[in-house]
């Protein structure tokens, strides 16, 4: 059963399809003293690093200018499910999103767009980390 997974930006009309999305979650503990209460640091969240195949021109076009205008974007949107099942996609939600990351690879057959994000808050599912706040 194939995973889709498709990937909408406010500001960008193209739904993209992304054959995967790399991310993660971390936070340190500090477990060396054990008179002490363990101690967690607050969570960050690593940049969101993907790829679109074949963009439309008009979407490399806005893509190019959200990284070289330095633009916040509201919301960005990773909608993935699977192929043959009705249950409802999971979806991440990234607000105040910046694009870091745009590198191009283009050959005579194929054409790959290389992306990486960050967003202020990022909700996966209805778990949400407000990188904004110590918690």
């Amino acid at each position: 059963m194939a995973t889709i997974i498709k990937f909408t930006v406010d500001g960008i009309s193209d739904e993209m399809i992304v054959p995967s999305v790399n991310f993660g979650l971390n936070s340190f503990a500090d477990v060396t003293n054990p008179t002490q209460e363990i101690d967690f640091q607050p969570i960050s969240v690593s940049e969101f690093s993907f790829s679109i195949l074949s963009p439309k021109a008009e979407t490399s076009k806005a893509l190019l200018e959200w990284i070289t205008n330095h633009d916040v974007k509201g919301q960005a949107k990773f909608s993935i499910s699977k192929q043959a099942m009705t249950e409802s996609a999971r979806e991440i939600i990234l607000k105040d999103v910046c694009l870091t990351s745009y590198s191009e690879s283009i050959d005579e057959n194929f054409t790959s767009t290389d992306l990486s994000i960050v967003g202020r808050k990022v909700s996966i599912g209805d778990i949400e980390v407000d990188l904004s706040q110590s918690r």
